[in-house]
């Protein structure tokens, strides 16, 4: 987590709940310094604006998700149960901060510095080791022969589409709402498996 003063980490957490229950576009500085209990003048002390807040939420929430991702790509495990504990968590995190993926895309779609901003303040994990340890894998014959850094795209690509292009797919497969929801926190588990069961040699 950032060191943030107190009343900063406040109108963060409260900006997460704001962006959570309303979407970006149905947030305002002014719900965000209410529901942070402070007045409109100081929220405005600490962000220029909604986009500088939705900066600075970003960094935190994925501040919190990176160690763990971290943890998971240096821990002594094989690479199938790394893959399994590492997709359940990315998925599980999106899930829990839906506003997250369509928000950054706006953002970094947008005629601003956000990217370089982005690239410049966040701790990306490193994964040199799980690199390493895929390819050792592979020689060994334990998973399937893939290039690692497919293994990651396919990681991040299944675990953020269906949140990036909800309206679509929805129209597109044919489900409701509620349908959706569950089909997306189904594939908590599911996305997973179909990863691992992507690298698994046959018996």
């Amino acid at each position: 987590m950032n060191n943030f003063p107190p009343n900063q980490l406040k109108a963060i957490d409260a900006a997460i709940a704001e962006f959570q229950s309303n979407g970006f576009k149905g947030t305002s500085m002014s719900s965000i310094a209410k529901e942070a209990g402070i007045s409109k003048k100081e929220l405005k002390t600490y962000f220029e604006s909604k986009d500088d807040i939705f900066k600075y939420v970003f960094l935190e929430l994925y501040g919190r998700i990176s160690p763990q991702l971290q943890d998971i790509m240096d821990g002594e495990m094989p690479i199938i149960e790394k893959v399994r504990h590492f997709t359940n968590n990315y998925v599980s995190f999106i899930n829990d901060y839906k506003f997250l993926p369509l928000g950054l895309i706006r953002k970094l779609n947008s005629k601003t510095d956000f990217a370089k901003e982005f690239i410049v303040n966040l701790r990306m994990p490193d994964p040199t080791n799980f690199y390493a340890q895929i390819e050792k894998e592979i020689e060994e014959g334990l998973i399937r022969d893939i290039n690692p850094k497919q293994l990651m795209i396919n990681i991040f690509a299944l675990s953020v589409f269906p949140h990036v292009a909800s309206p679509l797919m929805k129209d597109f497969i044919n489900a409701g709402n509620d349908e959706f929801e569950m089909i997306k926190q189904k594939g908590t588990s599911q996305v997973a498996d179909f990863i691992v069961n992507s690298i698994t040699v046959p018996q």
